[in-house]
């Protein structure tokens, strides 16, 4: 397929073909429904207010982001469901910010450490915000192991916030096409030990 470029074009540019855009959008929302899962794609790929408003009119239930600045952004735009999936340092400005967000939108944030909940429990308790557990299924940046993890749901449910589920990023899948499968399955096992582990400790798991 050829493009025609404008001649005034300048570079660099972006340049987004939009059908192909919405196909993709369309897809993969599609290919969610059929499979009977919540859509919540990273916004981090594109950092773009109307990529978002795109994914959400197609089916998408919010966005992911990577940063409180991030969720700013799209929480100013209107975008009303958003997920902070990195644990979140609630220091003081920061606490300020992500309480200000609770007003604003359903929000819901990541934490892989008692410390950082306590931090969290500063800025959130009292409010609606969500507390996901990051668990560690085999990337070894971020997350907890699956036997950590209901010490840490104690630990958020200590500080009076709402424990939202569980996620991981099977990031070791870069490492090459080779690499997908075993991931993919290291991110089953790692999520349905963990849900067991805390579904035996009495909590309910909302989201995984």
């Amino acid at each position: 397929m050829t493009f025609a470029f404008p001649d005034d074009l300048d570079t660099p540019a972006l340049v987004v073909d939009v059908d192909r855009l919405d196909r993709n959008i369309q897809r993969m929302a599609a290919s969610a429904q059929v499979h009977g899962v919540a859509l919540r794609p990273h916004a981090k790929t594109h950092k773009s207010v109307e990529i978002v408003q795109r994914q959400l009119r197609a089916g998408a239930v919010g966005i992911t982001v990577a940063t409180i600045g991030e969720a700013e952004v799209f929480a100013a735009a209107r975008v009303s469901d958003v997920f902070i999936a990195y644990p979140v340092w609630a220091s003081a400005p920061k606490a300020a910010r992500l309480r200000a967000l609770t007003q604003a939108i359903t929000l819901s944030v990541g934490a892989d450490s008692a410390e950082g909940v306590r931090q969290l429990g500063s800025a959130l308790t009292g409010t609606d915000a969500r507390v996901l557990i990051e668990l560690d299924s085999g990337n070894e940046r971020t997350g907890v192991r699956p036997d950590e993890i209901v010490e840490l749901a104690r630990a958020i449910e200590r500080e009076g916030l709402h424990l939202g589920g569980v996620f991981t990023h099977g990031g070791h899948s870069y490492a090459g096409r080779d690499r997908v499968a075993a991931a993919s399955a290291d991110e089953v096992g790692a999520v349905s030990t963990a849900v067991e582990a805390l579904e035996a400790a009495g909590f309910a798991v909302p989201t995984r």
